[in-house]
């Protein structure tokens, strides 16, 4: 039976062939030098890869999602906030991503009977939000919970580190939802942590939950399937490697401790890199690290509004974001094929390098006593901010370009009377147990400087 191979006449070129064709096209000039770079982490990316670069270690997704959901960030601290939620639902997002604080943990209710998935993202449970939970009747929803975020962001626990991690294991009613541990690792990645940081940080975050669960017995339970909220940014490729290396480092971590292994990943755009000039290359930056999310395996990808540096929420930029969202489901076909990376030479060896380098600073955590004694010995901060301020230098120096801020501004841009929130990071000053690691985008102090030149 005659077969068509179309490519069986050609003989495989291994990968010293093709470099040395490069070398001699490049009539001198310097390899290393003209066509390798060097990423934050420290990995030398090469202008090609063959199967020579598959690695035997960290790559391949073992519980790589089969599809993924479209989620709306949802804001119930308003009636108008609560309407653009419904909104969401009828006109193609698949869930509800909502912060949820004491002073709205009541409005969850409105949402009863609303269809869809309803994530609530929580620090914890204080007894006085567990009470106020205990009388929701919408058995739909997912309470997302993450004290160990609250500690990152405020500087302080809520009630204490004892009672806000042991407070995990309270069983809800069935009527009220089901509960899940979740890891915030888009704190890091926002306040600037590189890649390699990211994941290490979020890997130690969990190994905290893992630790206490023989202090309190009801957090094991909630292991079995954490919930990971990434931020997504802007080198493509990288984002994608991360992603799936995320879900393999958990994967090992979590069946070391005689957990499945399994995860779930809620991805979202960076605030790094938004702009609250020339505000429209923002959904350009969102579309692309929508794609890196779905191309990583995330379970849920969330978009950013173009406009929500500095105006409230509202439907026209909400369709805006979520309109890209469907039109990669339905008109680019990025839910039709599952895991289109696997094997793929120059992501799969990202993924190998980026995962063994965030384990090995994994296991450095560690010996140093952990993530918590990390953070309030404040080594933690300090990487990022090395890191932040690296980035932050790249930036003004031009390396890092961001259209319309430190690359072809438009002068005749205004947008003081624009603003109907803040779009800075706010200065704080009450007391606090740790440093606390705040988000911080990189066109900030240009920004500024424009604003009071208007």
């Amino acid at each position: 039976m005659k077969t068509n191979k179309p490519f069986g006449d050609f003989e495989a070129v291994a990968a010293k062939a093709w470099k040395q064709t490069i070398q001699a096209d490049l009539r001198g000039g310097d390899y290393n030098e003209l066509l390798t770079w060097l990423s934050p982490e420290g990995i030398t990316v090469k202008p090609f890869y063959t199967s020579e670069d598959l690695p035997d270690g960290l790559a391949g997704q073992g519980n790589h999602p089969f599809t993924w959901q479209i989620g709306h960030a949802a804001f119930l601290d308003s009636e108008a906030g609560i309407n653009l939620a419904g909104e969401a639902l009828e006109n193609g997002a698949d869930g509800l991503l909502a912060s949820v604080h004491p002073e709205n943990i009541a409005a969850v209710s409105t949402l009863q009977g609303r269809q869809g998935a309803k994530w609530m993202d929580a620090a914890g449970f204080t007894a006085e939000m567990l009470k106020e939970v205990q009388k929701i009747e919408d058995a739909s929803c997912e309470w997302l919970l993450d004290p160990i975020g609250g500690l990152v962001t405020t500087g302080n626990w809520q009630k204490g580190m004892e009672a806000d991690l042991k407070g995990l294991g309270t069983p809800l009613k069935e009527s009220a939802g089901k509960k899940f541990l979740a890891v915030h690792t888009s704190h890091y990645q926002n306040a600037g942590a590189n890649r390699v940081q990211e994941l290490a940080y979020g890997l130690a975050h969990v190994n905290e939950y893992l630790l206490w669960a023989d202090k309190a017995p009801g957090i094991k339970p909630l292991l079995g399937e954490p919930v990971f909220l990434v931020a997504v940014g802007n080198e493509y490729f990288f984002e994608i490697a991360k992603l799936r290396a995320l879900r393999r480092l958990w994967e090992i971590l979590g069946k070391s401790a005689g957990l499945p292994g399994k995860c779930r990943i809620f991805a979202f755009p960076t605030r790094r890199n938004k702009t609250l000039y020339d505000y429209n290359t923002n959904m350009l930056r969102t579309t692309a690290e929508c794609m890196a999310a779905v191309l990583g395996g995330a379970d849920v990808v969330v978009n950013a509004p173009y406009d929500g540096l500095y105006h409230e929420p509202n439907a026209f930029a909400d369709r805006i974001a979520r309109n890209q969202l469907l039109l990669l489901r339905h008109e680019s076909y990025f839910a039709s094929v599952s895991n289109p990376a696997d094997g793929t030479y120059y992501i799969e060896s990202l993924t190998d390098q980026l995962g063994k380098k965030a384990l090995e600073l994994f296991r450095t955590l560690d010996k140093g006593g952990g993530f918590l004694r990390q953070l309030r010995e404040h080594h933690i901060q300090k990487k990022i901010r090395e890191s932040a301020q690296a980035e932050q230098q790249a930036f003004e120096e031009g390396k890092l370009i961001l259209v319309g801020s430190n690359k072809y501004p438009n002068p005749d841009d205004r947008m003081k009377e624009e603003l109907q929130k803040n779009p800075f990071v706010k200065t704080r000053t009450e007391k606090t147990l740790i440093e606390p690691i705040l988000p911080r985008r990189l066109s900030e102090s240009y920004e500024q400087k424009r604003l009071r030149d208007e």
